[in-house]
C-alpha cells in the first residue's frame, strides 16, 4: 500500500453533489429569517408547484446541453403554447384539440430548430435565438398583446386540482422526470444524447445517427417547453404572450449549476431538479424577506455565477489533483 494516501471522506463516498449542500443552506437561511412563513406546508407546496414549471421545461434543456447545444427558444415557446391553447378554448374548441395544436406549435419550433442546427449547420445561438424572437412575435399575434383568458374551468383543473392533498401537476412532473431519467440513463435514445455530447465525431464512428438524433433533442425540447407552457397557462386559467419569458435564462441556469457541462456529454437530470429547487427556493425566500423584484433578478443572477464559477474552480482543482495522481503513479 502506497504512504500518504489518504481514505476518502464520508461525504466523498457518499457522493452527493455540492448544490445539495447549497439548498440546505437556503432552507437553514430563510427558516432562520422567517421561521413562521417559510416552512410552511403551503409555502413549501407553493416552491414546488412553481419548480414544476421550470422543471418541465429543464427536462428539454438538460438534453440539448448533454448534446453540446443549446436552445434560447424554450421561453418564447413556453409563451406561444399557452397563448395557442386559451385562445382556442376560449373560442369554444374541445380542450384535447386546443393542447394538442399547442404541443405541435411546440414540436414545429424545436423541428425547425433541429433541421437548420443539424442538417444546415446553422449556429445554435443565432438560430434559436432567431426562433426565440419568431416565437414571441407570434405568441403577441395569436393574444393580441393581451392576456387570455380561457373561460373553461376545466382547462384550469390541471394546474389547480389535488390528489392526496398534492396538485395533479406535481404528480404529472414526477411521472415525467422518473421517466425521462430511465430514457436518458437506459435507452438508446439517451445512450446517443451521451454519446453525441461527448464526441460527435466518435458518436458517428461508432454508429449513432446523429443527425436523427439531434432534430429528435431539438423536437423533445420545444414539446416539454410547450407542455411548460400548458401548465402555467393551466395554473391562472389564462395566458400572457410575455410569461415565458424569463424561462429560457431560468432554464439554463437550473441546468448549467445541477452540474450538466456546456461541453456535453456529462451530467443529468438529477442535477437539475436540484437546480430548479435551488432557484425557486431562493426566489421564495426573497419573495418573503420583502426584497423588491427588481433586486431579486440581481441577487438571484449574483448566487448563479458564484456557483457556477465555484463548480469551474472545483472541476480544475480536480483536474489538477488527478494529474499529479497520475504523476505519482507513473513514478
Amino acid at each position: 500500500m502506497k504512504q500518504g494516501l489518504k481514505k476518502p471522506s464520508v461525504f466523498k463516498k457518499l457522493n452527493i453533489p455540492g448544490i445539495t449542500y447549497g439548498l440546505i443552506l437556503l432552507f437553514i437561511l430563510f427558516s432562520i429569517l422567517r421561521p413562521t412563513k417559510f416552512l410552511t406546508a403551503f409555502n413549501m407546496m407553493l416552491i414546488l408547484r412553481n419548480s414544476a414549471v421550470l422543471l418541465v421545461a429543464s427536462t428539454g434543456m438538460t438534453m440539448v446541453i448533454l448534446s453540446s447545444k443549446n436552445d434560447m427558444s424554450i421561453g418564447a415557446v413556453v409563451s406561444l403554447s399557452g397563448v395557442i391553447a386559451a385562445t382556442c378554448v376560449s373560442r369554444g374548441m374541445p380542450i384535447f384539440l386546443a393542447v394538442l395544436i399547442a404541443m405541435a406549435a411546440g414540436v414545429a419550433v424545436g423541428f425547425l430548430n433541429g433541421v437548420l442546427i443539424a442538417y444546415f449547420n446553422f449556429d445554435f445561438w443565432i438560430t434559436t435565438f432567431g426562433t426565440m424572437g419568431v416565437g414571441a412575435g407570434l405568441a403577441l399575434v395569436v393574444a393580441g398583446g393581451a392576456t387570455v383568458q380561457t373561460g373553461s374551468d376545466t382547462f384550469g383543473q390541471f394546474g389547480n386540482a389535488k390528489v392526496g392533498g398534492v396538485y395533479v401537476m406535481l404528480w404529472f412532473t414526477v411521472i415525467l422526470i422518473a421517466v425521462m431519467m430511465f430514457v436518458l440513463r437506459r435507452t438508446k435514445f439517451g445512450y446517443a444524447i451521451y454519446s453525441i455530447g461527448g464526441s460527435e465525431q466518435s458518436a458517428r464512428l461508432s454508429g449513432v445517427n446523429v443527425l436523427k438524433n439531434r432534430i429528435a433533442i431539438y423536437m423533445c425540447s420545444g414539446l416539454f417547453a410547450s407542455v411548460a407552457g400548458l401548465m402555467l397557462a393551466s395554473m391562472s386559467n389564462s395566458a400572457s404572450p410575455i410569461a415565458g419569458a424569463d424561462y429560457s435564462f431560468d432554464a439554463i441556469a437550473a441546468v448549467v449549476i445541477g452540474g450538466t457541462s456546456f461541453d456535453g456529454g456529462k451530467g443529468g437530470l438529477g442535477g437539475t431538479v436540484l437546480g430548479v429547487l435551488l432557484l425557486r427556493t431562493l426566489a421564495s425566500g426573497l419573495n418573503l424577506l420583502g426584497v423588491a423584484s427588481t433586486w431579486q433578478k440581481a441577487i438571484i443572477g449574483l448566487v448563479i455565477v458564484s456557483i457556477i464559477v465555484a463548480q469551474v474552480a472545483g472541476e480544475n482543482v480536480k483536474k489538477k489533483n488527478e494529474s499529479r495522481r497520475l504523476y505519482a503513479d507513473a513514478e
